[in-house]
Order: C-alpha cells, then structure tokens, then sequence
C-alpha cells in the first residue's frame, strides 16, 4: 500500500472506532442537554468555516456526541441536526448531503436499536428526520438548479460583451456596465442579426452563434424551427462536437451526422438533424472569438459552407469595429471626465481638495479597487499622504527605495509606469517593511508639483494585466492637469504668505500680526505682548542714510524672530507675541529681546552700529481683556520706558 494511502486510513480510524461505539449506544445518557449546547453549535461553526473531508466528519460527530449524551433521539439537541444538514446542502454537493444525512440515520438508529431494553424505537423521530432531509433535498436541488441558470446566464452575456471589451475589464466592472446599460454597443443586436440572417438565407434548421469566454463556449444567439433548442447552452472547448469544432477552428461540413447528432449539446432532446456546417470566427490577427454553426435536415451543399465562411469573417470584422467603437467610446467618457477634472482643479481648491477631486474622479474612471498619492521630496523620504481601497498597507513601517519602489520609480518615469503583477518578488510597490500586496496590477504617474517636490499618482487592481497602454496615457494627461493645479496651489500659498509679511525685514506685517494676536487669545491661556521700540533710530538714518538703517531694521529682525512671534508693527516699532506664558516670565523674556537686541551689530565702511530699544510689555487676561486693550496696555509701558531714559523694560501694571 502507498504511504499516502497508510497515512489516509490511519487518520480515518479514529472516526471509524467513534462510528463503532455511537453505532452500538455505548454513549448513551441522560445528561442536561444545557451543559452540551455549545457542542453543536460548534459543530456548525465548524462546518460554515471549512469544507475539509476531515472537519465535515468532526462536525457530525461532535453533534451526534452531544446527542448521544442527552438521551439519543430523544435529546432536545436533535434539531441541531436538522441545521447541519441545511448548512451542508448548501456549501457543498448533494453527496456529501446524501452521505451526512445516511450517517446520522444508521448512527442514531444503530444506538437506537441497541438500546431497545429501556425505550422503543424512535419510529417517529427517524421517519421525520428522513423526511426533512427528503424535503430539504428537493428544495436545495431546486435552489442548485436557479443558481446554475442565474450563473449560466451571467457567464453567457460576459462571454458577448468579452469580444467587443478592449479594456479587457474585470468581472465585477463588466457585470455593472451591463446593469447601468453603459455599452455602447448592443451585442445582443449585433449578434442576433448576422445569425437571423444565416437562418433566412440558408433555410436551415438551426444557426447558432457561439462565443469563447475563457475555456468555454457560450451560445450567444440562436435561430431555430424547434422549440426544444437549449437558448443558454453552454460547455467546455473541446466538449462534444461544437466544442472539438470550435477548438480545432477549422470549417467543417457533415453531411452525415448520424450519432453525432447527439453530440451537438444545444438541444434539450433527441433531434432528427442530419447534416451541420460550422465557421470559426478569427481575427485578422488569429483571435478565437468563436464558432457559427448551421445544422439541417437536408443536404448542406459547399455553396452554404462558403457563405457560412463569409459571414463568420464579416462577424469577425464586425466586432473589431465594435470593439474599437467601444473603446473610443470609453476614451470618450474618460476624457469628459479629465475635461471636469480641469475645470475643478484649475479653480481655488486647496492641496487636499485637488486630492479628494482627483480620487473620485480617478475611481469613477478607472474603477480601480486602490489608490494611493505620495510625495517625494528631494534629499528626505517620500510620504503616503493618502491610500484608499486596501487593507495591506501600514504607513509606519516602511520607507521608500529609488531603486526597487515602484512608486519612487513612477516618481523618476517620464510617463506612466505599469507593472503586470506586484505579487512576484523583486520589486515593492513602496519599500521594505509593507504586506505582500493584494493587488497585483499597478499603474502610477509622476508628476512635479514644485522644483523640489514629486507627486506621485497610483491604481491598483486585483487582477494582473488589468490596464491598458491607452488608459496610461489617459492617467498620464490626468497627472499634467494635477501638475498644473499644484504648482497654482504653490504659487496661491505663497502669495498668501507674502501677503502677510513684511518685505524689508519677513516678518509679520501689522495687518497679520493683528490677526495673530486675535488667534491666540482665543486659544491660548496667557498671551504676553512685547512692543519694541530702536531708540534714537532717527540718528542713524540722518548719519548713515537710509539704504543703512534699512539693514539696521533688518538685523534687529534677525535677533528677535526666535523670541516668539515677531512682527514689524510700523517704522522702527516691532512686536513679539508669546502664548501660553507665566506671569513670572515676563521680565526674564524681556530682558532676553533688550540683551538679543544690544547683540545685534551691524558694519559699515564708518564703523559698526550698535543701537538699543525699549520695550513695554502686557500680559492678556491678567491685565487686559481684549486684543485692543493688550495693545494699549503694552503701548502705554513702552511710553514709560522711553520716558524713563530708554534701553529698558517696563511691563503694565495689573488692574
């Protein structure tokens, strides 16, 4: 015996000698069927999470255990068998229903019989459990039956719109195309005419039209004088004899079918045909579409093989045009897509609108199940500032490689980077330290969004392959209208900001800084106001000139900007803002901005210019309860200390 084999009986009888002693009653009792209650349910978990030979035998004798032990048929956990059978009806096949069902009645009545000395036999118990499964058989046979057709049906009008899809699309994607009618061709109009044509002209019987869908053939229209014709016949390449005609893609004329009338598969019953001619439908570059079939109860003449030959070459031709329309057609949409895209992007959205924009409108239309957006700075690691659709990304635990990051390689690519199939090693879709992906195709753009930083745009979808040279290029004119918004959006952020500076000294004009003491009121608990004043400043304009003082200002700036946040109040006035500070700070901070301030020199040809100011300070809410009064507070201490000789600090008195 192989060792496999040894192998498969010894992991079998452990189940064998349970099946012996449950069989015999060995396990009979009368326990509280309370205390045993979570067997069967457990059984049924079992048998809902794993198809496994081996669990479907551990599920049925867990709950014949837990029956057995509470009296046998007679248990209040009997039911409990009634939901494995229904659970099993429906993840597997009708012989493992068959099986489960057969086992548990020899088991039970097994137990049954062997312990007729204390009860009688569960005639009724065993005749309504074998009619349950009797029932619940026909009803899932039933079930099994709709759910093929409802599938056949599916399979069937995937396989007649594949052809004419040059997008080649998922099945999800072509099966919603088909609910929202978004074809633009009609297949079902394309096909059926060329058929009823083949019918009328050639007086057959039957003319079918069958398409391949992967390694099947699907009947994708049919004209027939018989009722019984099987309108959703279906079956493998080289099944029967359509299928070997259709596989050998050769024309075929028979005019003596005899037995073989039997083998074509698309009737329902016995069928007195005699003779069959079949085209196959090709390409100009080879591809299978599929085959065209006519069969008769006359002779069929070489005259009828050759305009069957015409007319499949003509369906052949006609599809291509259609899946070329089709695909223009796509294009169409795409681009009146891109068309909103621009016309959104180009308007004053922020960095993270044109983000939002540019997802919806990429999943609308790519139907992408990922999307991801990065950012590449040059000399620092790239960032994911946002990644959608996936549950296998962790954004702490990797860092991107130049060199085997798709996405850090997309950032370098001119053009658009695909790559068939993520799931193979040698690359990373980022860099170390991220899941094996579960999506396998992946197409990014790059694109600049200022001189220094990258964008970089990407999909991803489960099947590999999944998109097309022309949708790269459709994402790669996605990405320049992205380009062009970001560097708006740079370009508006910056005027924005030199809005609020100061152009001789950068930093905050009166207007910002104003608005900025209002922010931290509102936020802050404490928020102390310095007003700086140069002393004697009008000395050094009128000795050195202006160009002179301007460099002066400049550098009591440079001195004073770390100190909190500092603006230029007006001539030779400056502010520093600081939230959140103590009242025993104040005078150390001040001292600091007069020490920072006695520092800062500046040299001429004449010499070096030393200068010094005096400072009033207030402290918000403590001596002040508006904005307008902290400024008057801190404004009214400078006033002293300028009238107190100068190069000093004076802080508001509390009130």
């Amino acid at each position: 015996m192989h060792e496999r084999n040894r192998l498969r009986v010894l992991f079998y009888l452990p189940f064998l000698a349970y099946a012996y002693f449950s069989f015999t009653g060995q396990f009979v009792h009368n326990l509280n069927p309370l205390y045993l209650i979570a067997v069967p349910v457990l059984a049924a978990l079992i048998l809902l999470l794993s198809r496994n030979l081996w669990f479907f035998f551990l599920a049925i004798a867990a709950n014949n255990l837990a029956v057995q032990l509470t009296g046998g048929s007679a248990s209040q956990l009997f039911f409990f068998y009634f939901l494995l059978l229904f659970v099993e009806g429906f993840r597997t096949g009708h012989l493992r229903y068959i099986a489960a069902a057969a086992l548990i009645l020899t088991l039970e009545a097994g137990s049954a019989l062997f312990y007729l000395s204390d009860t009688p036999f569960p005639f009724g118990t065993m005749g309504a459990f074998a009619a349950f499964a009797a029932i619940i058989y026909l009803f899932l046979r039933r079930e099994k039956k709709h759910t093929d057709a409802l599938a056949q049906t599916l399979e069937a009008e995937k396989a007649k719109y594949h052809p004419i899809d040059p997008l080649s699309s998922s099945r999800s994607e072509r099966l919603a195309a088909l609910k929202e009618k978004s074809y633009s061709v009609d297949a079902d109009a394309l096909y059926a005419g060329f058929v009823e044509f083949a019918f009328a002209t050639l007086e057959v019987h039957t003319a079918a039209l069958f398409l391949v869908h992967g390694k099947r053939l699907h009947m994708a229209a049919v004209c027939s004088r018989d009722e019984r014709v099987h309108r959703t016949a279906s079956f493998d390449l080289g099944e029967g004899l359509v299928g070997y005609l259709a596989r050998e893609e050769k024309p075929s004329l028979l005019n003596d079918l005899g037995r073989d009338a039997e083998r074509l598969g698309y009737y329902k019953e016995k069928i007195n045909v005699t003779s069959l001619a079949s085209a196959p439908i090709k390409s100009s570059d080879d591809v299978n579409y599929g085959i065209l079939i006519v069969d008769a109860q006359r002779r069929l003449t070489e005259y009828d093989q050759g305009f069957l030959d015409n007319l499949a070459s003509l369906i052949a031709r006609d599809i291509q045009i259609a899946a070329a329309y089709e695909e223009r057609h796509r294009e169409a949409l795409k681009f009146s897509g891109l068309y909103e895209l621009a016309g959104n992007l180009l308007t004053g959205l922020s960095a993270e609108e044109l983000i939002d924009r540019s997802f919806a409108l990429v999943s609308e239309l790519f139907a992408p199940d990922a999307i991801g957006f990065a950012r590449l700075k040059k000399g620092t690691d790239g960032v994911v500032q946002r990644y959608e659709g996936g549950v296998d990304f962790d954004k702490k635990n990797f860092r991107f490689e130049a060199e085997r990051s798709l996405v850090a390689m997309a950032a370098k690519h001119k053009g658009f980077l695909k790559h068939r199939d993520m799931s193979k090693p040698g690359l990373y879709r980022m860099g170390p330290g991220e899941q094996t992906p579960a999506n396998k195709t992946f197409l990014g753009i790059g694109f600049d969004e200022d001189e220094e930083t990258h964008g970089v745009l990407w999909l991803e979808k489960k099947e590999a392959d999944a998109y097309s040279e022309r949708e790269g290029k459709i994402l790669g004119f996605a990405a320049t209208l992205l380009s062009a918004a970001f560097l708006r959006v740079r370009y508006q952020e910056e005027l924005s900001r030199l809005a609020r500076l100061d152009g001789l000294t950068g930093l905050l004009n009166h207007r910002a800084f104003q608005d900025e003491l209002q922010e931290c009121i509102q936020k802050s608990g404490t928020v102390a106001l310095f007003i700086i004043d140069i002393d004697h400043f009008k000395k050094v304009n009128d000795t050195y000139g202006h160009p002179v003082g301007d460099m002066v200002l400049a550098k009591i700036a440079e001195s004073i900007k770390d100190k909190g946040i500092a603006a230029r109040y007006g001539g030779e006035e400056f502010a520093l803002i600081i939230p959140n500070i103590a009242t025993q700070q104040m005078i150390g901070r001040g001292e600091e901005i007069l020490t920072a301030i006695r520092r800062a020199q500046v040299r001429v040809r004449e010499g070096t210019i030393q200068v010094t100011a005096s400072v009033g300070g207030a402290l918000y809410p403590s001596g002040s309860r508006t904005r307008e009064d902290l400024v008057r507070a801190a404004d009214a201490a400078l006033y002293k200390a300028k009238q107190g000789g100068r190069d000093r600090l004076v802080l508001a008195e509390k009130k």
